[in-house]
């Protein structure tokens, strides 16, 4: 693994242990084998190990196909229209870019001649720098994205002042619009916080826009070993459940399309407009 990208995973560690990193959670993402060479810390070291995480690459692969899937169509019907994702509290944006690599593989024509936008809204800098570099380097010729325009954009964003969605969905008003959060907004924002989020991603984006999700099931029913594990990592995660996004859902105009379990673990979602 490139000296880099090795410093960029030592200074990944988060300044608040309250919530997992867009870094970090990568780090679990790639498991064992791809995180060795890589200095850990002794709980990142025990946890990238655990199979709990595998939870993590499963959440990510159900994601990417679901939100494939959501595209494909809309790609389809309106060839004139440019694509854009919101990802809030994206991190390394790992689930916008492998949606892109689903659809490149799939139906590589659905891209071309379209601008894409990847925006990642959030408060950290190292995730969203790594995915920049993802970027460029898939841009490159012979890897997936050569010759396609595509641009991440970082925006520093604090999902309790929303404001800032209402002119970036206006902006982009004739684009097919994706607003997503794996692992970020469901399972750490207040109901507050995601009403209005919600809510402002509604008022300016066109009709057919959608919101995929992930969040944790309440905890009640969540798998013990995962609700163990967080308490020892000390992360705080909100066991929200989807009753919990069910009764937010009636403080906006959205309504559930489609919710996938895994592991009594992990809800992944898609909400549309009514």
């Amino acid at each position: 693994m490139p000296g880099f990208i090795q410093n960029i995973f030592v200074k990944m560690s988060n300044v608040d242990n309250s919530y997992l990193s867009g870094m970090r959670t990568l780090l679990y993402k790639l498991g064992p084998n791809l995180s060795r060479g890589i200095k850990l810390g002794f709980r990142d070291k025990w946890a990238v190990k655990q199979t709990s995480f595998m939870g993590l690459r499963i959440r990510l692969r159900d994601l990417c196909q679901r939100q494939s899937k959501i595209l494909q169509p809309q790609l389809k019907q309106f060839p004139e229209r440019n694509l854009c994702f919101f990802n809030i509290a994206g991190g390394a944006a790992t689930d916008s870019i492998n949606t892109l690599i689903l659809l490149q593989e799939s139906e590589p024509e659905l891209l071309r001649s379209r601008k894409i936008e990847v925006n990642i809204l959030d408060i950290d800098t190292y995730g969203p720098n790594f995915a920049k570099r993802c970027i460029d380097v898939l841009k490159q010729p012979g890897e997936h994205f050569y010759g396609q325009d595509i641009a991440l954009n970082i925006i520093h964003y604090d999902w309790s002042q929303p404001d800032a969605l209402l002119k970036m969905c206006l902006d982009r008003s004739d684009c097919i619009q994706l607003f997503s959060s794996e692992g970020g907004l469901f399972e750490y924002g207040l109901d507050s916080d995601i009403i209005d989020n919600l809510n402002y991603f509604y008022t300016n984006s066109p009709a057919d826009a959608r919101v995929t999700g992930s969040l944790i099931f309440d905890r009640a029913n969540v798998n013990l070993g995962y609700l163990g594990f967080t308490e020892f990592i000390g992360v705080q995660i909100r066991y929200l459940g989807l009753e919990g996004l069910q009764r937010i859902l009636t403080e906006t105009s959205w309504v559930l399309e489609e919710s996938h379990e895994i592991d009594t673990i992990y809800i992944l979602f898609s909400l549309k407009k009514a």
